[in-house]
């Protein structure tokens, strides 16, 4: 009797340890995502380039006449008007000159008044013959002559009063003042540096290079890129800007050096905000691409520098998909690549837990979602 319960207790003992010895299948998590199809529309195609700001119009100011500043009469940066006085040269002398060139004036004037005074009463006796032709002409020639000196001494006149002008400096443009290169008691010269900076910033000039492939590629003058033309403005800091360029105009030659074209545009700048060498981006729409599929740039995931869409097919498991992206739209990108349609099934919200279950370490449920 006690060896068959010997047996029995043996064998269950040897069964209890073969069923703990064996693995037990893993309980693989379970996650939902919400899938979709990609949308077919139409999607505009941009393209971008680096603009360059420049003022409208950076003009100097010069001195015309020499002297020492006696007034400056603007703070660096200051937005000033047409006309407006920035400096003020030291103007006696100029005063004076002008003063001196008035009494010459006077002078001349009535010399010239007494000369055509004598040929007035020569005239009748040269022909009564009271006196000889000769005298008479000499009488005329006297009298062009101080008509002559007259108009020498009104230009005289003139260029006095023209210096004593010269010697307020005022603004060509309206636009920003840049710093002062000259203060009160500097020497000054047309001979010398100017004395500020003046850009005309509204509108402001936005100057980019397209390639000369780009430039075909879009037209031409009967392109994209045409005058009249409008593109966006992306700022340094990313920021879209308010208002749009407009192509102005194209160069009229290729760089040899770097193959671009350069392009002239214009931009509305009534706060200033917009500088002179400062750098934006420019963005224009260059073309439409038809029925492209689109889908949320959310599903997009990015393995080892590839671009790829999660594909869900019948069996549940998704599958990794290389895909090409194109153009963004409000939010959707276009992609295209090979088997991806209109009726895929791709995973758009729950792209780490689809990779999960790409590679087998999670199991997927589904919904369907619209964007």
């Amino acid at each position: 009797m006690r060896c068959p319960v010997f047996a029995i207790l043996l064998f269950t003992c040897l069964l209890s340890s073969c069923r703990e010895e064996s693995p037990m299948a893993p309980v693989l998590p379970e996650y939902l995502v919400g899938v979709a199809h990609p949308r077919q529309g139409n999607v505009a195609v941009y393209r971008e380039w680096v603009g360059l700001l420049e003022g409208l119009v950076s003009a100097q100011v010069l001195p015309q006449v020499s002297g020492y500043i006696s007034q400056r009469l603007f703070v660096n940066g200051q937005a000033v008007h047409a006309g407006q006085a920035l400096y003020r040269i030291e103007a006696t002398r100029y005063r004076q000159q002008l003063e001196h060139a008035r009494q010459q004036e006077a002078e001349a004037a009535a010399t010239a008044q007494e000369a055509q005074q004598n040929v007035e009463y020569y005239r009748p006796l040269v022909k009564t013959g009271s006196i000889s032709r000769q005298q008479y002409t000499d009488a005329l020639a006297h009298a062009q002559a101080t008509q002559a000196a007259l108009a020498a001494a009104r230009a005289n006149v003139s260029l006095a009063r023209t210096n004593v002008a010269y010697c307020t400096l005022v603004s060509p443009v309206d636009g920003l003042v840049g710093f002062a290169q000259a203060d009160v008691g500097s020497y000054v010269s047309p001979q010398g540096a100017p004395l500020v900076l003046v850009n005309q910033v509204n509108p402001i000039r936005v100057v980019f290079a397209v390639s000369e492939q780009d430039w075909l590629d879009r037209g031409g003058e009967g392109g994209s890129l045409h005058p009249g033309a409008e593109a966006e403005l992306i700022l340094p800091n990313g920021k879209h800007y308010s208002y749009p360029a407009v192509v102005q105009g194209v160069d009229n030659t290729v760089s040899s050096t770097t193959g671009t074209l350069m392009m002239d545009a214009r931009t509305p700048n009534p706060a200033g905000v917009l500088r002179p060498g400062m750098f934006v981006l420019v963005r224009a729409r260059v073309a439409e691409r038809k029925d492209a599929l689109l889908v949320p740039e959310s599903a997009v995931v990015s393995m080892q520098g590839k671009t790829m869409l999660l594909l869900v097919g019948a069996g549940g498991r998704p599958q990794l998909l290389s895909v090409e992206v194109g153009p963004r739209q409000g939010g959707l990108v276009s992609v295209q690549g090979a088997g991806l349609s209109p009726s895929s099934r791709i995973i758009i919200r729950g792209t780490q837990q689809g990779l999960m279950a790409a590679s087998g370490r999670a199991r997927l449920r589904t919904e369907t979602l619209s964007f």
